[in-house]
């Protein structure tokens, strides 16, 4: 099949008050007032103008990758500065990455996966849910929700909520200064990351049998077919703050 390429298009994004760091209740509370007060133009102006001005924000440089990252043991425990193990803390965004090993096993760095979710709709004529096992891996079938299942059967790092990370979640990690020196991302805590295509959990709306990713290599995100074995790292938490990848 020939390769497709990114094409502008809305996709889900981490929501407005984790975003922009405005606690929730507070920006549902400027919506109902703007909704049911007599003064509504100033109230929508002014609601306008806050996300307005949080969105615009620029965000922190890229050096923060060289700061931000501190590794965990296998019991999740924080380890010293510097120091490489199976999972990492993201302390900017709050979110718990799995580690690759070179190693033979569950977490080799070599293993590819196809995209596959049960829970898309396949009711129709059109099979929203991608392939399975359809990748080259062990331990587990080779498609993205076997994998899933697996890491968290194994209690990787003592957690069991692992999952497919989002397109912006996977930007988050990614180093744009390492471009001309890939893998972009920081090599002391994430070692063994292939310079190539990383699967994010959001498909591609315009396209039942596409996906997104993230490519290792350039620093990139873009579109692939679900059927195409490729690598795959897990997340886990709830991002506090990410920034929107520009389509």
């Amino acid at each position: 099949m020939p390769e497709l390429i990114s094409s502008p298009t809305p996709q889900p994004r981490a929501n407005f008050a984790r975003v922009c760091k405005l606690p929730t209740p507070f920006v549902n509370q400027m919506i109902i007032h703007a909704s049911i007060s007599p003064v509504l133009p100033i109230l929508s102006l002014a609601l306008l103008s806050v996300l307005a001005a949080c969105d615009s924000r620029s965000g922190p440089g890229p050096e923060i990758h060289d700061s931000k990252y501190f590794a965990l043991d296998a019991a999740g425990q924080q380890l010293p500065p510097g120091q490489a193990g199976p999972c990492v803390l993201d302390q900017f965004t709050g979110l718990v990455w799995e580690v690759k090993s070179d190693a033979p096993g569950l977490h080799s760095r070599d293993h590819t996966y196809t995209w596959f979710d049960p829970a898309e709709d396949a009711s129709g004529e059109l099979d929203y849910r991608g392939k399975p096992d359809g990748g080259r891996c062990s331990d587990s079938a080779c498609d993205t929700h076997s994998y899933v299942l697996a890491v968290n059967a194994a209690g990787h790092c003592g957690f069991q909520d692992w999952r497919l990370p989002t397109r912006d979640e996977l930007g988050s990690i990614s180093d744009p200064r390492k471009t001309s020196t890939p893998p972009t991302i920081n090599t002391v805590y994430f070692p063994h990351t292939q310079p190539a295509d990383y699967w994010s959990a959001n498909d591609y709306q315009f396209h039942w049998d596409t996906a997104w990713l993230w490519n290792f290599g350039n620093g990139l995100d873009r579109v692939e077919w679900k059927a195409s074995p490729r690598y795959v790292r897990l997340v886990r938490g709830e991002a506090v703050y990410l920034q929107r990848i520009e389509d």
